[in-house]
């Protein structure tokens, strides 16, 4: 019955159709890791000559700085980062250690040296954390759910800080 249906003849045209169907389900899985681990450049200086420093790199295209605020110390700062499609992330810089009470912390490598904190969902975001002349909180508010930014492209963040 199945023979006379043709569902088991292999032919060369079922063949090509089969193996054309695969190839773009590859190329689309390629083209979508590419876009997502994609960085963009950050180009923001303080106006004042803080000893703060800030990242050079991002996961989202065109993100402004719309809030950069120092405490009269100088000891903490706090940056908020946004792009038009409402891409939200925070930055803060302080001399005390933050605490997270997250179930699931992992410990990452950034850049040669340096280790730090990378916590996947804590109350709905990411957030990567490491300690480097001061400490440093990089937060992701995500639009749907955390994973819209990977983890790779939170530590790229954290390395690119000048």
């Amino acid at each position: 019955m199945i023979n006379r249906m043709g569902l088991l003849k292999v032919t060369k045209r079922k063949i090509f159709i089969a193996a054309l169907f695969f190839a773009s389900i590859l190329i689309i899985l390629f083209v979508w890791s590419e876009l997502r681990g994609r960085m963009y450049d950050l180009h923001y200086t303080p106006k004042d000559n803080y000893a703060f420093k800030t990242p050079t790199k991002v996961p989202f295209a065109e993100m402004k700085v719309s809030d950069f605020s120092v405490v009269e110390d100088q000891r903490e700062a706090e940056m908020s980062l946004v792009n038009a499609d409402k891409n939200m992330m925070d930055i803060r810089i302080t001399s005390s250690k933050p605490e997270y009470t997250a179930d699931k912390i992992e410990k990452v490598k950034i850049g040669h040296d340096i280790y730090g904190d990378f916590i996947p969902n804590d109350s709905g975001r990411r957030v990567i954390t490491w300690k480097d002349d001061r400490y440093y909180e990089v937060i992701y508010y995500p639009k749907l759910t955390p994973k819209e930014v990977s983890k790779t492209q939170l530590i790229q963040t954290a390395e690119s800080f000048q």
